[in-house]
């Protein structure tokens, strides 16, 4: 239990940083920062200001870890996160520097990385509490990852949402402080869909996820009104007392109730305060504009050609991948629809026919859908009305992630990739179509860029910084000026940017509000924008002349990412609890007296609406000290500090069962992985002893292993032992291996030597060495709602032993197949040969069992996997084998069959299984692992009818 906690919330991060990059170390009094030499910069800026993030951390939480914090900062798929692995012996954060963009709901920051740093460090600070209780200090230092009470016995929504409530009231910004976090819980409370108190801790669905950072954090600020900020923290208390208490119980001694009651009334006063505001604002001209598509999640930017005939957007679906598709503007009958009433009516005239509450769905003129991954998005218009620009995260052969250009023809479908791993994201073509303004984000912050769509020259116009960022640029069509957002300090403003010198010029009033997502008005100098007033996020058009700002929409949720057609209609994405909805507004028809919205409501402090911002200016912050960096302790990273973790392992088949324990020795970024392995247990079954070792500071990883094994699996089948399977082995393994990584596929290639001395009771003692050489291949693919996986694996193997020379072939190929995001459905074929000489007497294929957990399996390739069967059942020069699985989650049912001798006979079974690899997370210090579990019945002799179940846990550094 304490393990699978950290297991499953790293599973969620994504990707682990990359081990092969040029690293470098440097540490402050109580943190040490890992990060590739790209992101020094940001880092040290980060390093100067970690010491004082702490102290006030520590103030609201009270309570700070003893040993120092590792902090580890890498980019891997150019995206703004972070996670913490809360361990009580190693706590460890992950950063990942690109800066946020204003529409997310952590938009809202003075310094992306000192908001980012505060949120990750709360999490450490409060989750590493130890109990007070001796005896539960002891019992939790003996698990494999230790972990503190609050970690293993709070809820999802507690942890997040109190390391967001922190994080507001540290940072004065943040996600409580942002007019993002109201709006969504505004409109959710209007729609009657906020979360259930069982549903807080969800990750599926839109939005899901972030309710325990959004609702759990208004959640706690609503406890800490009724009962004083203290309150909160003597719940921490109370969760490490002396005395054992589950955090239902903890909670309610501080509130006087449970959770979930409480978690009720919060409700009921959210929504209440909800209807206010929207019977408010319907009393104020509530200006939604007119429903063009009802669609739902996170729709894309709209885009309206130049001549006004279509719009192009990246549609989303709930179980279907995402698409980029082309609609006309005008309005479509809904002919479908017609038909069927006017059938309804002929057979029963005193029918009531549907209403139509909403547009009929719109019919895509082009679609363009990605082979599998990331979908195309942000679309804009080249002028010729034709082909469209557009962005797409694309792997680098090493797997890391990064946006790049393409164009698109909406006429014939073709796409040109423009850029190779540029990291450029919200092209936007010049009315030439010659060049592109972009955002490109690296090294931790966001550049406004000029690309020439021609050379692919990029050339920076304003550089961003730690402190600096810039968002969506947009073309003037009339005069090729830039409008930009800008972030700067605590709030993003609108500028106009030279596309030749750069120069930049503010078009926005100084008035403290954050505005983005800016475009150009059809005069091609008036800008339309988004403005975040007093909570509520609504469009406002820029004079050209710098006047006052006028409002264009009045909304309850969000109104976002205007694009302004030939004919002066605003097209919009407008907040709903199912996603963003696709409007449409003219201007002219509109008239809202204040920019402003006049809201009172009972609770001034509701959720609703986000206090006002606690400003908290530069000369009020406490200056670096010495406790910050120390200077000239920056250094190669090496192969890290060390961290050793024990591990057991267990297996279970014919022949009894083993235990096993292993000894891991890894580092922060996971460049040496170390493992010594014992395995004891019934004689049958591999026992022994082996250490592995890999290396990952470059992109091929280096492999060194060593075994020694003893098993007789005789004890269940006496044909084993003639076979030459009852025997004591020991040798020694090189192996390299290389990763590409390409779009919707994989390629891997492996070589590897191999030397051991075996000692089989049937025949005599070999030195058997050999070479291997083996590949897999990877393709993903998507039609529509159904997705396609094909896997092939090849290994050649040259061997000899004292009694000759063999040869090793064999290859399996896999097909999968499934709906949307279901398990697949797969169909796995495998066949192999031997042959080369007197040698390959010994290395017969045989049939039974699974993996030793001593061995690579590519070092003892004569084994054919059957766990319903004992080892030996089989045994030939030749073997083919067949698995079908179908998914019946959280399990697989499966029918499987091998044979040696051409399908004359064979060793069929059916069953259940769960397998699942699990990979090593280099931060929290776990190994990679290999778990089968399953029961199955045999169908063939010799086990003919026999039920087993069967366990393997196998672990690699």
């Amino acid at each position: 239990m304490l393990l699978a906690a950290p297991l499953a919330s790293a599973h969620a991060q994504g990707p682990p940083p990359r081990p092969w990059v040029d690293w470098h170390s440097t540490q402050t009094e109580h943190f040490v920062f890992h990060y590739p030499a790209a992101y020094r910069e940001w880092t040290f800026a980060l390093a100067d200001r970690i010491e004082i993030l702490r102290s006030e951390v520590t103030a609201v939480v009270g309570f700070a870890p003893r040993q120092r914090v590792h902090i580890i900062v890498d980019d891997p798929i150019n995206d703004a996160n972070g996670y913490a692995f809360t361990t009580l012996d190693a706590p460890t954060i992950v950063l990942w520097p690109v800066s946020p963009d204003p529409r997310s709901e952590i938009g809202d920051y003075d310094v992306w990385q000192e908001l980012l740093a505060t949120h990750e460090y709360t999490h450490v600070a409060h989750l590493t509490r130890p109990s007070r209780s001796r005896w539960q200090r002891f019992i939790r230092s003996l698990s494999p990852v230790p972990l503190g009470p609050i970690a293993t016995r709070a809820p999802r929504w507690v942890m997040e949402g109190y390391a967001t409530y922190v994080e507001g009231r540290v940072s004065g910004s943040g996600r409580p402080n942002h007019a993002w976090r109201a709006a969504i819980l505004r409109q959710f409370a209007l729609e009657g869909r906020l979360p259930s108190y069982g549903q807080l801790n969800g990750t599926g669905g839109w939005k899901s996820g972030a309710f325990a950072y959004l609702a759990g954090s208004a959640f706690i600020e609503w406890l800490a009104r009724r009962e004083g900020d203290s309150s909160v923290v003597a719940m921490w208390r109370r969760l490490t007392s002396k005395t054992d208490r589950s955090f239902e119980s903890a909670f309610a001694g501080v509130y006087g109730g449970s959770p979930a009651e409480l978690y009720g009334r919060f409700s009921v006063e959210l929504t209440a305060a909800a209807v206010e505001i929207a019977r408010a604002l319907q009393a104020q001209q509530l200006t939604e504009g007119t429903l063009v598509q009802r669609l739902v999640r996170a729709t894309g930017d709209p885009a309206i050609a130049p001549d006004g005939r279509f719009v192009a957007l990246t549609v989303r679906k709930e179980k279907a991948p995402s698409a980029l598709v082309v609609w006309k503007t005008e309005p479509e009958p809904d002919t479908l629809a017609a038909a069927k009433t006017a059938s309804q009516l002929r057979r029963d005239p005193e029918d009531v026919p549907d209403r139509s509450f909403y547009p009929p769905a719109k019919q895509a003129v082009a679609t363009l859908i990605a082979d599998d991954g990331y979908p195309y998005e942000t679309p804009r218009w080249f002028p010729d009305n034709r082909r469209v620009l557009v962005t797409r995260n694309m792997p680098a052969p090493d797997g890391t992630i990064r946006p790049d250009l393409f164009v698109w023809s909406a006429e014939d479908g073709s796409l040109q990739r423009i850029t190779r791993r540029a990291a450029l994201r919200d092209g936007d073509p010049s009315p030439d179509g010659r060049w592109a303004a972009a955002v490109r984000c690296e090294q931790g912050w966001c550049d406004l860029v000029r690309v020439d769509l021609t050379t692919r020259e990029v050339r920076v116009l304003r550089a961003g910084s730690v402190t600096t960022n810039y968002y969506r640029p947009r073309i003037s069509r009339k005069t090729s000026e830039i409008v930009v957002a800008e972030q700067r300090g605590d709030r993003w403003r609108i500028a106009r940017v030279s596309p030749f010198t750069g120069e930049l010029r503010y078009a926005d009033p100084d008035d403290g509000i954050n505005r983005y997502d800016a475009t150009y008005d059809v005069d091609g100098a008036s800008i339309v924008t988004t403005a975040e007033r007093a909570g509520f996020v609504n469009l406002e058009r820029l004079p050209a002349n710098g006047g006052e700002p006028v409002a264009l929409t009045r909304v309850t949720g969000a109104a976002v990412a205007p694009d302004v057609a030939p004919d002066g209609a605003v097209w919009f994405l407008n907040l709903r609890s199912a996603g963003y909805d696709l409007r449409r507004v003219v201007p002219d028809s509109v008239r809202i007296d204040a920019s402003t919205p006049s809201v009172v409501i009972i609770d001034t402090l509701s959720s609703v609406l986000p206090p006002r911002r606690r400003v908290r200016p530069d000369s009020a912050l406490p200056a670096p000290t010495a406790t910050s960096r120390q200077q000239g302790s920056e250094r190669r990273y090496g192969f890290g500090p060390s961290r050793f973790r024990y591990f057991p392992t267990a297996s279970s088949g014919y022949g009894g069962g083993t235990v096993g324990l292993a000894i891991v020795r890894s580092d922060p970024v996971g460049r040496l992985g170390v493992q010594l392995l014992g395995v004891a247990g019934t004689a049958a079954l591999p026992a022994g002893g082996a250490i592995a070792i890999a290396s990952r500071a470059r992109r091929t990883v280096v492999g060194l292993s060593g075994w020694y094994s003893h098993e007789a699996p005789s004890r269940e089948l006496r044909v084993s032992e003639e076979l030459g399977l009852d025997l004591a082995r020991g040798g020694a393994a090189l192996r390299i291996d290389r990763r590409r990584v390409r779009d919707a596929g994989e390629l891997t290639g492996t070589l590897a030597a191999l030397g051991e001395l075996q000692r089989p009771a049937a025949f005599e003692q070999s030195f058997r060495r050999a070479a291997i050489a083996a590949f897999g291949a990877t393709v993903r693919r998507v039609d529509e709602d159904v997705r396609y996986v094909i896997a092939l694996d090849g290994l050649g193997e040259l061997g000899a032993d004292e009694e000759g020379r063999y040869s090793r072939q064999r290859s399996t190929l896999l097909f999968g197949t499934a709906r949307a995001d279901r398990s697949l459905f797969t169909t796995r074929l495998a066949y192999g040969t031997l042959s080369g000489g007197s040698g390959s007497a010994r290395e017969r294929y045989v049939v039974g069992g699974f993996r030793s957990p001593l061995l690579d399996p590519m070092f003892d390739a004569r084994r054919v996997d059957a766990p319903a069967y004992p080892l030996g059942s089989a045994d030939g020069l030749t073997f083919a084998s067949y698995r079908v699985g179908l998914p019946i989650d959280p399990v697989e049912a499966f029918y499987a069959g091998a044979t040696t001798d051409f399908f004359q006979t064979q060793r069929r079974s059916y069953g259940i299984e769960v397998r699942e690899r699990i990979a090593a997370i280099a931060a929290l210090g776990t190994p990679e692992a290999s778990i089968l579990a399953g029961f199955a019945r045999a169908q063939d002799d010799p086990v003919r009818g026999k039920w087993r179940f069967y366990l393997s846990l196998a672990l690699n550094p």
